[in-house]
This record gives structure tokens, C-alpha cells and sequence, in this order.
């Protein structure tokens, strides 16, 4: 039985001489059965928040959840990319 709950974690943003402490929303899913397996986190997106609404568009990477991901802030928006 696969199990999905919006799970919240505190981020970091970097790029164009910024760093800006963020707040990240994902999916986490895990699989139950006999031998659990550990969680994986999908569907990553940045909260709108003062601080993030002050960074100007260009390439950043967010670290959070032990991951660093990389984003793009174009037109007040955050999208992936690779």
C-alpha cells in the first residue's frame, strides 16, 4: 500500500550573491508492507514568502531534505530546472 501526505522542511536558496532561508512543500510517499522502504519526496515547491518575493529572476539551487535542487526564478516564479 503506497501512502502520500504533503510534508513540509525549512530550505535554503542560493544564487546571484543571495542566500535566503525558505520554506519547501513536497509530496512524501512510502510503500508499507513486510519490509518498509524508506520515504522519497516529490513534487518540490517553494513557498511564496517576503524573502523570496525580493530575489531577482535568474539560476538558483535550493538545498533542502539533503538534496540540492536546481531552479529557475522567472517572471515572480520558481520552475525546475536541469
Amino acid at each position: 500500500m503506497s501512502v502520500k501526505e504533503k510534508v513540509f522542511f525549512s530550505g535554503i536558496i542560493v544564487g546571484n550573491r543571495q542566500r535566503v532561508e525558505c520554506e519547501i512543500q513536497a509530496t512524501k510517499s512510502t510503500l508499507g508492507g513486510v519490509t518498509p522502504s524508506p520515504p522519497a519526496f516529490s513534487d518540490y515547491r517553494i513557498m511564496d514568502s517576503e524573502a523570496t518575493r525580493r530575489l531577482p529572476d535568474g539560476d538558483y539551487e535550493v538545498l533542502a531534505n539533503g538534496e540540492r535542487i536546481k531552479v529557475l526564478r522567472k517572471g515572480g516564479y520558481f520552475l525546475a530546472r536541469s
